[in-house]
Formats: structure tokens, C-alpha cells, sequence
């Protein structure tokens, strides 16, 4: 008996409800979201097209059930499934321990990335640049009074992170209100070198109690900005560059069927 049979079986035997569960789920899965960037130029990530697709597919079937944009827990549980089934090897789930990383994936090439995923749905997001509203926290920035501590506590900080991660993974989901489906998503790299030049700025930049830095990166003075908020004791990156990041896809969403 082919799996097509068996299948068919199985379906047979599930109750009315059980059939329009399926059939929904079929119904999403038969119009994926549209991939855009494939052929602008191949990524890590691009370079094997079935991950395109097989991600593609696992986000058709979470709005086949589902109006909320990929949250940050489906989004990693998305990005290792597609690694795995194109056989990428990653970490065991749970076991990136180090502060800061979330996973270790290693492509057929060997070569081998440390990965912080984020995923944000936020109102009226900018086309041309990012924000991580949250990149850590550091219970420090509402203690710290002086700039030459400030400025000691923010450098150790990032260069903690630095040695943690190479990468940050962002799926970002455009949508025109809440109580619809995203109408595009966008995965996106930002390089964690964007960080190194902090170790550049003078002691003057740190003097406000809670300083916004500048980043400059490969030439532009501000491809990015750190602020460390005083108010919830975490570090925000504001107005990254799209122009600084890699854009490994695009997804274009079609209209969910009722």
C-alpha cells in the first residue's frame, strides 16, 4: 500500500471535525507564501532552495491555523526544523547554554554560525531599517552613575556578546492590523561585528544616563544605535541599515481563505 493510500485511510477514518481540520490545513499548504529574493542572490540560507520552500511551507501552516504572525518560539522551532530536514546539523535543542545564543548551525561546507534568533511583528516597522527592542538585558544600566563605569560595563557586555554569537536571525512580519495575517515576512542577518566599534567611542559618549551609540560599520557613522534603557534595565538597537544586514528571503503572503 503506497503512503498516498494509507493517507487517504487515515483521513477516511477521522471524524467530520477531524476532516475539516484537514482540509483547511491542505487548503493553506496548496498556496505557500511566495519566496521573492531566491534569484537576487544566493545567502547561506538561499544557497539550498529546499529550505526556502520547506520554511515556506511551515509558516503556510501555521496561518493555516492561526492569524498571530510566527512568534519568536514558532520561529525557532521553524529555522531548526528547516535546518534539520535539509540536514544541517544543529545544537540539540536546549543545549545552547551560553548566554546570548540560541543555536549552533553547521552547513555542508563546515562552516559553522552561532545564531541569536529574534522575531518581531511591531506596528509600523521601517522598510529600510530594523530595531530589536530587546537584544539583553543588564540589571547594571539602572545602577551605573558614571560614565567611565558605564562605559567599562557596556564594552565587557558586548564583547561577551561578541565572543557568543556571530549572527542575529530576525523573522519580521508586516501586517496592516492585528486581527490579520502578515501580508509579508522578512528574515534577516545582522552581523554582530556591527557591535565591535563601541571599543572606539570616547568617554564623552557615555555620559547620559542612558546614551544612545552610534555603531559605525563598513563606512557609515551610524549603521546602527545602541541604547541602553534605563527604564527596563535592557539594551535596545535601534535604526540598524537594512544596507548593513544580509536579507536572506522574502515572503509574500497571499489572502487567508475563511
Amino acid at each position: 500500500m503506497s503512503d498516498r493510500d494509507v493517507l487517504r485511510r487515515k483521513i477516511d477514518d477521522l471524524s467530520p471535525m477531524g476532516v475539516r481540520f484537514v482540509a483547511r490545513m491542505v487548503d493553506s499548504l496548496s498556496e505557500p507564501p511566495q519566496a521573492q529574493r531566491s534569484a537576487v542572490g544566493q545567502t547561506w540560507i538561499t544557497a539550498e532552495p529546499d529550505w526556502i520552500e520547506y520554511f515556506g511551507l511551515l509558516m503556510s501552516a501555521h496561518h493555516g491555523l492561526a492569524v498571530d504572525a510566527l512568534g519568536l518560539s514558532s520561529f525557532e522551532s521553524a529555522f531548526r526544523d528547516a535546518c534539520e530536514t535539509v540536514g544541517w546539523s544543529v545544537d540539540p535543542p536546549g543545549s545552547a547554554t551560553q548566554r546570548f545564543l540560541d543555536l549552533t548551525v553547521e552547513t555542508p561546507d563546515g562552516q559553522r554560525r552561532r545564531l541569536s534568533l529574534k522575531s518581531t511583528a511591531a506596528k509600523r516597522m521601517s522598510k529600510s531599517t530594523v530595531e530589536i527592542s530587546k537584544l539583553t538585558e543588564a540589571a547594571w544600566i539602572q545602577d551605573v552613575r558614571s560614565a567611565k563605569t558605564r562605559r567599562v560595563e557596556t564594552l565587557a557586555l558586548f564583547e561577551k556578546y561578541c565572543n557568543a554569537v556571530d549572527a542575529i536571525v530576525m523573522l519580521r512580519a508586516f501586517r496592516n492590523d492585528p486581527q490579520s495575517i502578515p501580508y509579508r515576512y522578512q528574515l534577516v542577518e545582522i552581523p554582530s561585528s556591527i557591535f565591535a566599534s563601541l571599543r572606539s567611542l570616547p568617554l564623552s559618549e557615555f555620559e547620559a544616563d542612558g546614551p544612545t551609540l552610534d555603531c559605525s560599520f563598513r563606512g557609515d557613522a551610524a549603521a546602527a544605535r545602541v541604547s541602553l534603557d534605563r527604564s527596563d534595565a535592557k539594551v535596545t538597537v535601534k535604526q540598524i541599515k537594512l544596507s548593513a544586514c544580509v536579507i536572506h528571503e522574502e515572503w509574500e503572503l497571499g489572502e487567508r481563505r475563511s
